[in-house]
């Protein structure tokens, strides 16, 4: 599959320069995920997914700003709003893994905005995850594997 971060960055993008003119215009996303040359599909899916996370921005936002107050969507900075709008969209409604989901919106925090966004950014998509398991009843992956028998020692 074509690379998934690629797409990412084009997506934080795309709703990075939305939140900055208040609209989804498709002009801009256009002009983002033209200036990228690589695969056709990887510019197709970042406007796609740049799309569904727009939508959900208002549930995303106020799902953030319960969980940090004294952090509200507003407050934060560009950057890691996108980011967190489009992880919070990802992890809720794909079925990619929250772990992929956390390690990239961490990662993109360190390379694309402050020093302390990876933390703040690590802190509150965690907090997200606590919450829609907890809403689903979902248990995370290592809690449904058998812990694996420990062999007897040998006796002489």
């Amino acid at each position: 599959m074509p690379s998934m971060r690629k797409s990412r960055e084009l997506t934080m993008q795309i709703l990075f320069a939305w939140d900055a003119v208040g609209n989804d215009d498709p002009r801009a996303a256009e002009q983002i995920v033209s200036d990228f040359t690589g695969e056709p599909e990887v510019r197709a899916r970042a406007k796609q997914m740049a799309i569904s996370a727009w939508a959900m921005r208002e549930t995303s936002d106020a799902w953030l700003q319960r969980l940090a107050p004294q952090w509200p969507p507003r407050r934060q900075p560009a950057v890691d709003r996108a980011l967190l709008r489009m992880a919070v969209w990802e992890m809720t409604a794909t079925d990619t893994p929250p772990k992929v989901v956390l390690d990239e919106a961490i990662e993109m925090a360190r390379e694309f905005s402050t020093e302390q966004s990876a933390a703040f950014v690590n802190g509150l998509l965690d907090a997200v995850l606590k919450e829609k398991r907890a809403l689903t009843g979902e248990t995370p992956p290592e809690e449904n594997q058998p812990i694996p028998e420990q062999p007897a020692e040998e006796q002489s």
